[in-house]
């Protein structure tokens, strides 16, 4: 449906671009997506990701943070990286391009590689920041981490002694409020939006960059396979993120 000149004329003509960002954008880091052959859900229960299960297993919570700990969340403690992806929308970010990034991810690559927390909105959360599920008290997960360090292996709230969880967003809980708000500001903003590695099959997160291209933004989708909204598109580039936005960055 394309190739990268077509995506820079587009790109090219826009004054504020929205960036979308989903799995597949974090691929190259060696985070694995969760509907893919070799995805998460083929190798995990995706039960154990629902809220309720999280907050009535012990067993679940020890067993999560314990993963987290030994930094193997992609949080915190992960050793993963931005791979060039990230660095490409964090130098659009630096040059004005655009009005900002929004992420399904929750694995904080884009603040990594230098874009700051206002310019991206994180829809499902982020493994970086915990929260306490009754009192909303936060925290970095590196300082609760501290306390499954000293013995703490299912850790509470020291104000009310409540579940403590990372602030990714579980099966059964609400998208966040303001990171939906934020992300519908910079959809609103936006007059052209740029999609990375992400199906576009999931709401309502979705919803934000279909609201600019319902109004005429156009639509440039860089994603390996099919996405729900490929006939929305004004270029469809099946291809992978990293050389992908080097390749239009380089000629924008």
């Amino acid at each position: 449906m394309g190739d990268v000149g077509a995506a820079v004329e587009v790109l090219g003509r826009a004054r504020r671009i929205l960036a979308f960002t989903g799995a597949g954008c974090s691929t190259e880091s060696g985070i694995p997506d969760f509907r893919g052959p070799d995805g998460l859900w083929t190798k995990v229960d995706p039960d154990d990701f629902t809220i309720d299960r999280f907050l009535t297993s012990r067993d679940l919570r020890v067993r999560s943070w314990e993963m987290h700990r030994r930094g193997e969340m992609w949080g915190a403690r992960s050793t993963v990286a931005p791979n060039a992806a990230h660095l490409v929308l964090a130098d659009m970010w630096d040059s004005g391009r655009l009005t900002g990034i929004v992420t399904q991810n929750i694995d904080g690559l884009h603040q990594a590689a230098g874009v700051p927390d206002h310019g991206v909105a994180e829809l499902h959360g982020s493994v970086r920041s915990a929260i306490c599920v009754s009192c909303g008290r936060t925290w970095p997960t590196e300082e609760v981490l501290g306390w499954v360090d000293a013995g703490q292996t299912d850790p509470t709230c020291p104000s009310c002694e409540r579940v403590v969880k990372t602030t990714t967003v579980m099966f059964g809980e609400l998208l966040p409020t303001g990171a939906m708000n934020r992300a519908q500001d910079m959809a609103d903003a936006a007059d052209a939006v740029l999609v990375v590695g992400s199906t576009m099959s999931v709401y309502p997160a979705v919803d934000i960059p279909l609201s600019a291209v319902r109004r005429g933004a156009p639509l440039v989708i860089v994603n390996r396979g099919r996405t729900d909204h490929d006939h929305r598109a004004t270029v469809k580039l099946d291809a992978g993120a990293g050389e992908t936005l080097t390749a239009i960055a380089a000629a924008l």
